[in-house]
């Protein structure tokens, strides 16, 4: 092996099994690999190379093409047959090239030819590796989002969200443009993809791209691809992302921040259902659903002249406006439940709930960041916490302490009882603070609120009874 290795991010402890019936090869790349923070297995043969794939978890292999006992390619034939997922790079004489190619038809990720070169080795396993990360992240997100993000586990105790899922429950499998609204942090991206995977399209690649994190020009060839030679750096014909989302989902975040440039392509598309790529007078047609997410007022930018007209009444066929999480402060127990879950890995799984006092606590705060907000600060207290329950957490420094009446815990909850029965004290208290909301809101108009609750006028009074709340005190004159 010759060169310094080529620089790059440290390794995350993946196990690497290295195969070759050369020691000096052996020795070398397990030096080289070590350095780089890989966990390495060394073996002699085809036998020991499956020995050790046996012994535990390998995240790649990288094998030498001709071996006593078992060829190079019967040993891939073997890994395939038993971990089909475990990708293989092979290593081969330089006049054996045709071989190599006939080992990546038998599904080897790459190949090396001898003598192997540093930098050569290195960017060929970061690629392998990275390309299996991405390929186990697609497939947890696709296990995730099939008991996750199918509309109907996007549960909500908010009379808001109920009317959220059923707008999604409308629209899921027809193919018309949504423009999903609402603040930052409130989970636009999570509607999005429930329109996706639970819809006719679930089967198909969900491709997401968010707006403000590209210059211009970037993300005109990022959504649109470019030709060879259409600009500095263009040396081969890339397809964007509208030809990636083809027969399924293109998610625009942050749709209000795209340029007057790209805003005139992207009516094109939307009009005439095609595009050129950058540099390219090709039409080329996909079937993709466009769906479009911002934290801005659309509608006000269009008055403004910041936003085209047109293009706006493109996008805006279908709208879902998120509230943000201050108004929907019933689903923070929830929240907190789902993210202990999310994030158990974290902590190993020690942090198993929520002190009804901290659960209090977060109900009287604003959470001016919404989900997002709740996420990160559950993730640090959780890293913080040394039992297994949050008794503490450090509320946002924007957020506005509570008043003293808000911050006392419902005198139903006694300090000894069952944690389920005292959350749902604090649950029933949030209720109470909800519906008074709401009369302040709509000052005491019952038909309104019913409406927006999604229940009967009988039910509102039965619920402002049960919390002793007397409509007409919120009345005006």
């Amino acid at each position: 092996m010759s060169n310094a290795p080529a620089s790059g991010p440290r390794a995350t402890g993946e196990r690497i099994v290295v195969v070759d019936d050369d020691r000096a090869f052996r020795i070398a790349t397990k030096t080289l690999l070590a350095d780089e923070g890989y966990a390495v297995t060394l073996a002699t043969n085809g036998d020991e190379a499956l020995a050790a794939l046996q012994s535990g978890p390998a995240d790649l292999l990288v094998s030498d093409m001709v071996m006593q006992k078992m060829s190079g390619l019967a040993l891939l034939q073997e890994v395939k047959r038993q971990w089909p997922d475990l990708p293989v790079i092979m290593v081969t004489g330089f006049g054996s090239i045709q071989t190599a190619v006939e080992a990546m038809h038998r599904g080897a990720a790459d190949y090396l030819t001898k003598p192997a070169n540093n930098d050569e080795l290195m960017l060929k396993i970061r690629r392998v590796l990275e390309g299996r990360r991405k390929d186990r992240e697609l497939s947890m997100l696709r296990e995730e989002v099939r008991h996750t993000y199918s509309v109907g586990n996007l549960t909500s105790r908010s009379p808001r969200m109920r009317e959220i899922i059923q707008l999604i429950r409308q629209v899921v499998d027809t193919d018309v443009t949504v423009l999903i609204q609402g603040e930052s942090g409130t989970g636009k991206e999570l509607v999005a993809r429930a329109l996706h995977f639970s819809g006719k399209r679930r089967g198909n690649p969900f491709v997401a791209v968010n707006c403000s994190a590209l210059p211009e020009q970037l993300l005109e060839s990022e959504l649109f691809g470019y030709e060879k030679g259409a600009f500095t750096g263009a040396v081969r014909q890339r397809a964007g992302k509208f030809e990636e989302a083809h027969t399924g989902t293109l998610f625009l975040d942050e749709i209000g921040d795209i340029s007057p440039s790209v805003q005139t392509k992207l009516l094109r598309v939307l009009q005439e259902k095609s595009f050129e790529r950058v540099g390219g007078n090709t039409p080329l047609s996909v079937d993709t659903r466009i769906v479009v997410a911002t934290n801005r007022n659309l509608d006000m930018m269009t008055r403004d002249g910041d936003f085209r007209e047109d293009l706006f009444y493109r996008l805006n066929v279908f709208p879902i406006t998120l509230p943000p999480l201050r108004e929907r402060l019933e689903d923070i127990p929830m929240l907190a439940a789902h993210f202990l879950e999310l994030h158990a890995d974290l902590v190993g799984g020690r942090v198993k709930q929520v002190a009804p006092a901290v659960i209090a606590d977060m109900m009287n705060s604003p959470w001016r960041g919404n989900i997002r907000e709740l996420e990160n600060l559950m993730k640090r207290a959780m890293i913080k916490t040394q039992g297994d329950t949050i008794t503490a957490m450090e509320l946002p420094v924007h957020t506005a302490p509570p008043v003293a009446a808000a911050a006392e815990l419902p005198q139903a909850a006694a300090a000894d009882m069952p944690f389920k029965e005292y959350l749902g004290a604090i649950i029933r208290d949030a209720e109470a603070k909800y519906l008074v909301r709401m009369l302040n809101t709509y000052h005491g108009n019952i038909n309104q609120i019913a409406r927006l609750m999604e229940v009967d006028r009988k039910t509102v009074y039965r619920k402002m009874a049960e919390h002793s709340i007397d409509p007409s005190s919120f009345r005006n004159g």
